[in-house]
């Protein structure tokens, strides 16, 4: 339903009666000059004649010949629309009257905020066809809304957001864009919930991002006449098999959520996120100790069975690492390697030849400000630590699971 207009005012009344006409709006917002400005109260009549009565507003233009003075006067135009609450789809721009300087300046100034755009043209005119419209020949071409279709910058925007890992940010936009848009509202609102998911999945709140992705309605999206929307959808698709089994996870250790967590260190460093990116690499090297034991040995080290110690190993643990309180033995990351180590798993033992090296990365992390210390990670510390965690061959990088770009 349209309320509202934004009118440029020219020298003939009837193009801009009749587009009122077809349109009906309640307030009509005029763009005029100096010298068209008596117009208005014209076309006011001729509207009453034709039993339709509307609210206006009036911006003048001082000098039609300066484009930059009537790109102000038509933003203050818009403005007088905008103040009064009116929805971007709830308001058409009429450009046809006026200056050619006009014209363009209630376009350029109209077109980031969504509203459709209307042209009143004609099936007879002047001069062998090439005048102007005859009176009375005047027709209202289809309202048209140019940002679906020039918005690159806005679209560019959602892209490069979306690629730095700036979710929230991305999301944002992707919502102004459905605002503005109107042809492609439907898949903006679908591109919204997806990129809404993989904000919920950076946080590893996978159920509410297996959430976002089913209302994205997916297999839609691949259908929309957009191919760059289009391989996002199909990419996400790939990846929702294991987002559905992440979601479905008991919360214990385990491989997935081991390649999950390397996945988000991997996106904190391409942020910048240095410290970040280092203390979850640390949680991924806890948790593939803590899910050897678990899935070969059946250990869990908030409470590790006696028995399950290797008589060689049973009375250190047992000193260092029983609680008095409730009696369990709960271990550490270094000493779940060093049970590893003792059951004589592979695991363990490739930790123990590389432990010089974990060890002068553990200091590097613990002098960080995230940890005990007040200095910052450098990125060669990042890319050793990578390294060290994929030289266990425990994973390949390949493995990881990588959130696909969008180039929209």
């Amino acid at each position: 339903m349209i309320r509202a207009m934004i009118i440029s005012v020219g020298g003939t009344t009837e193009p801009i009666t009749k587009s009122i006409t077809e349109y009906r709006p309640e307030f009509v917002s005029f763009f005029a000059s100096q010298d068209t400005c008596d117009k208005i109260s014209e076309i006011k009549r001729e509207l009453q004649e034709a039993k339709l009565s509307i609210k206006n507003e009036v911006t003048l233009a001082d000098d039609v010949n300066d484009l930059y003075h009537c790109f102000g006067k038509a933003e203050e135009a818009v403005k007088r629309a905008l103040s009064k609450g009116y929805n971007s789809e709830e308001v058409v721009v009429d450009y046809t009257g006026g200056t050619k300087n006009m014209s363009v300046a209630l376009s350029l100034s109209s077109i980031t905020h969504g509203f459709s755009f209307s042209y009143v043209g004609g099936t007879e005119r002047t001069k062998g066809g090439v005048g102007i419209v005859i009176s009375g020949k005047e027709k209202v071409c289809e309202s048209v809304n140019p940002w679906d279709f020039l918005a690159i910058d806005d679209r560019k925007k959602i892209s490069i957001f979306f690629n730095a890992s700036q979710f929230k940010a991305a999301k944002e936009l992707a919502d102004e864009a459905l605002e503005k848009s109107t042809k492609y509202k439907t898949v903006f609102k679908k591109l919204g919930f997806l990129i809404d998911g993989y904000y919920n999945w950076d946080l590893f709140r996978h159920g509410d991002a297996k959430g976002k992705f089913e209302r994205a309605r997916i297999e839609e999206l691949l259908e929309t006449d957009d191919e760059r929307i289009r391989l996002f959808a199909k990419a996400t698709l790939q990846l929702k098999p294991q987002l559905e089994l992440l979601s479905q996870q008991q919360r214990q250790p385990d491989r997935l959520f081991v390649l999950d967590i390397f996945s988000n260190a991997e996106r904190r460093f391409n942020e910048g996120k240095t410290d970040d990116a280092i203390v979850r690499l640390y949680r991924v090297v806890e948790m593939l100790a803590q899910e050897r034991l678990l899935d070969k040995h059946g250990i869990d080290t908030s409470n590790v069975p006696e028995e399950k110690i290797p008589r060689q190993a049973r009375d250190e643990f047992i000193s260092k690492y029983k609680d008095k309180k409730d009696g369990k033995i709960k271990i550490s990351q270094n000493a779940a390697f060093g049970l590893l180590d003792a059951l004589g798993d592979e695991l363990g033992k490739e930790f123990n030849k590389r432990l010089p090296q974990f060890r002068q990365i553990q200091s590097q992390r613990n002098n960080s400000y995230l940890v005990h210390g007040f200095a910052c990670a450098g990125e060669n510390t990042y890319q050793k630590f990578r390294e060290f965690i994929l030289d266990l061959s425990i994973f390949k990088a390949q493995d990881v699971i990588v959130f696909p770009r969008l180039n929209i």
